[in-house]
């Protein structure tokens, strides 16, 4: 994979044999290598999912690309790190390793200086190129060993070849391909019908994080970044009937910001958006992998726990109670919850909610602030802010 150390002590023998193909041999070489990529890349289109595109672009270069070593990085636009997401070629040791460094784009530069260009890709060639010492690419990267067949004028292990993908704005991500199987450097032709291939990549990297943002939206609470009620019903849909199979509890807690409607008349509705993304920020704290939490509709939220018995959701509660509380929300504010238990409790989603809606009024009249459980029969309580 990409280079991370210096040139191996190796003495080359003067007049090693060399062979080149004829002109027309490489030109049929090339031709055969675009058509191959291009022809492939149909599946890696079909796919739906971002990981399945990436595999599919790894096992294309390795099959009609004809690299033995295949990376492929994405580029987390947020934090500007790039991570392994897809390889071939790659101990399962250095994957682990590789996925757990991810480094910043600067941090690839040492493979990417303008005299190793080879038009939009760039080849670290060991017999010219060093790396600085102390590269963080030490421990982000992958160095194959060394064969031994290898002789002086083949590709080396300490060698790679960085191919940018771009999507003609952005930079999504890195190509790093190594061990040519057929040993020998990558001529201009073969990188730019590569590239012509990453350009596919990218296209179709695109498309797929299009999606990806787009089905997020359509899950998701635009001011809290919390989920929608949509997401909360078909969630507590699938956790109820989990819950009925094993005979694993869960729960859920249905929560009310007290006299919410005051922040609103008495402010303007953005300090009350503010109080209610800081509310969502103070649950979204709160969770445990595997919890999910909902904007179920105004000031209203409500918290999925699964693996958790109606005790131990009365103690989250608790806690998620009182962080509110305490919160550097734009105004004081309180809430009230009430918690629901599955075991014992009607088997769909509507009544399990209805349960926790109601015990959540019970705190309610009890003087807001708290938090009750549902009981077994809970009759209709009068609503209140």
């Amino acid at each position: 994979m990409l280079s991370t150390r210096g040139p191996a002590e190796v003495t080359e023998k003067a007049g090693a044999p060399t062979s080149r193909a004829p002109e027309q041999l490489a030109l049929e070489r090339e031709r055969r290598l675009l058509r191959g990529l291009l022809e492939a890349s149909a599946s890696m289109h079909e796919a739906l999912g971002l990981d399945e595109v990436l595999g599919r672009i790894a096992n294309i270069l390795a099959a009609a690309g004809g690299f033995a070593g295949v990376a492929v990085y994405i580029l987390d636009q947020s934090t500007g790190l790039l991570h392994l997401r897809a390889t071939v070629g790659v101990s399962d040791d250095d994957i682990a390793r590789m996925r757990a460094n991810p480094f910043p784009m600067d941090g690839i530069l040492p493979l990417m200086r303008p005299e190793m260009a080879i038009s939009r890709s760039f080849l670290f060639d060991h017999r010219r190129d060093q790396m600085p010492e102390d590269s963080i690419l030490d421990t982000a990267l992958s160095v194959p060993k060394i064969a031994p067949a290898w002789r002086p004028g083949m590709w080396h292990p300490l060698d790679s070849l960085t191919i940018p993908l771009d999507d003609g704005q952005n930079r999504l991500g890195l190509l790093s391909l190594d061990e040519p199987v057929d040993q020998q450097y990558p001529d201009l032709a073969t990188v730019q019908a590569l590239e012509l291939f990453a350009d596919q990549c990218a296209a179709a990297i695109s498309r797929v994080q299009l999606h990806q943002r787009l089905e997020q939206l359509a899950m998701t609470d635009s001011l809290t970044g919390l989920h929608n009620r949509h997401v909360l019903e078909d969630a507590l849909a699938r956790e109820l009937q989990r819950s009925e199979r094993s005979g694993r509890p869960c729960a859920v807690l249905f929560c009310d910001l007290d006299h919410f409607k005051r922040v609103n008349d008495n402010c303007d509705h953005a300090t009350g958006d503010q109080v209610l993304q800081q509310v969502a920020a103070v649950i979204r704290q709160r969770l445990r992998r595997g919890d999910l939490a909902a904007r179920y509709g105004g000031d209203e939220f409500v918290v999925l726990l699964p693996d958790t018995d109606l005790e131990a959701a009365v103690e989250v509660a608790g806690d998620l109670r009182e962080r509110i509380a305490a919160s550097p929300s734009p105004l004081p504010v309180t809430v009230s919850i009430g918690v629901a238990g599955s075991m014992g409790a009607d088997p769909d989603g509507p009544s399990f909610l209805a349960a926790a809606d109601a015990a959540m009024y019970l705190a309610k009249r009890a003087g807001r602030n708290r938090v009750r459980r549902a009981r077994r029969s809970t009759p209709g309580v009068p609503r209140s802010s």
